[in-house]
């Protein structure tokens, strides 16, 4: 009785749980959400969706930490162990950004864009544009600083955007060509 008791006790030691609930900015479960183990290589291992009440379970996770995203939320990195406060999602707004010749209005036909926090620090690395512009559908609320560069223009300052809401939004950069020698 006594070592069948210790045999179950190392079991359950070896048998990691990754559990919690996931909600919204205004406590609302976000049902169908994913918790999800990604390998060394970015690789996605495995997967558990989240319950009509927005609870998750995942037995024996592989990996120490779980990737919760759910469609029109930014992710959110989480340890792979049972969450005593629930995982609480932001809505994530959707961005194009045009880059446009100042002079005749054209598209750009390639280049870099680039995000900043009004305190100067980036946001990723630059993103490449084509003719079609850029789309990034997991964009954080809040002030963002826009800038584009492209071969042969000049770079501007940097365009304020205020990302609010659920709505997506559309930003149009130009810039100039650079002097001619």
């Amino acid at each position: 009785m006594i070592l069948g008791s210790i045999l179950l006790a190392a079991t359950a030691a070896k048998t990691p749980l990754a559990s919690g609930r996931v909600v919204g900015e205004n406590g609302e479960p976000v049902a169908g959400a994913e918790a999800c183990i990604f390998d060394t290589e970015g690789k996605q291992v495995a997967c558990v969706t989240t319950d009509k009440e927005g609870f998750y379970r995942m037995e024996n996770p592989a990996m120490p930490h779980l990737l919760i995203q759910a469609p029109g939320y930014k992710a959110q990195g989480v340890l792979a162990a049972p969450q005593n406060e629930p995982v609480v999602l932001r809505r994530a707004v959707t961005l194009t950004v045009r880059v446009l010749d100042a002079t005749t209005g054209e598209p750009i036909p390639k280049g870099t864009v680039s995000f900043h926090l009004p305190t100067g620090r980036n946001v990723g690395s630059p993103v490449p544009f084509n003719r079609s512009g850029v789309k990034l559908s997991n964009m954080s609320t809040g002030e963002t600083l826009i800038q584009a560069k492209a071969d042969g223009y000049v770079s501007g300052d940097p365009v304020v955007v205020d990302l609010k809401g659920q709505a997506p939004q559309d930003v149009v950069i130009r810039l100039k060509k650079t002097a001619s020698r």
